[in-house]
């Protein structure tokens, strides 16, 4: 279905990852689910997000609609964020360093991080390869969470307290505007 995306593990980028973090290595082999725990955290702060009354009529997210086994594992069946091509959309690191962040995109991209926080998603890794620029499988233009997202923490005080998330938030919203602006010479926010 041209919709939809399976995305897969890199076991490969994961095994390069959890060799520099020897403590991380030791526990996650007691962890059944094994590198799969991420679909899991996925999933359900996905449900979790997408059904509770937050205010966010809906939570820009790329929607989740299941589990497929592929010849590259067990894949995370997600929809396909596009540009009006059909292609798949670029990201607002991909806009960044095409030249392309301009006002309308910054406003839009504060917007963006303030919904998730009065959504209460709770985001683990905020960075602008993360959210994508584009149609959804709706044609609805605009932003939208593709990664990054889920409760990590042994005790996810962030999934507890919705005012200690929207800081937590925005404190790396923060560092990931300072990020692009270093990088790409643009306005930090």
């Amino acid at each position: 279905m041209p919709s939809l995306l399976v995305k897969v593990m890199d076991m490969q980028a994961r095994a390069v990852y959890l060799e520099a973090r020897p403590f991380k290595r030791w526990y996650k082999q007691y962890q059944r689910e094994s590198a799969y725990r991420v679909y899991l955290n996925e999933i359900s702060e996905y449900v979790t997000t997408t059904t509770r009354p937050s205010g966010v009529w809906q939570v820009p997210m790329a929607r989740i609609l299941g589990l497929a086994q592929t010849t590259l594992g067990l894949g995370l069946v997600v929809e396909k964020i596009c540009d009006e091509a059909g292609n798949i959309a670029p990201t607002v690191a991909d806009l960044a360093r095409q030249g392309r962040f301009d006002a309308a995109l910054s406003e839009q991209l504060d917007e963006f991080f303030d919904d998730l926080a009065d959504a209460h998603v709770v985001l683990h890794d905020i960075s602008a390869s993360n959210v994508a620029c584009g149609l959804n499988a709706d044609g609805k233009q605009g932003l939208y969470l593709i990664d990054g997202f889920g409760v990590l923490p042994l005790i996810p005080l962030y999934a507890w307290s919705k005012r200690l998330n929207r800081r937590r938030i925005q404190r790396k919203y923060a560092r990931m505007r300072a990020s692009l602006a270093q990088r790409f010479g643009l306005p930090a926010a």
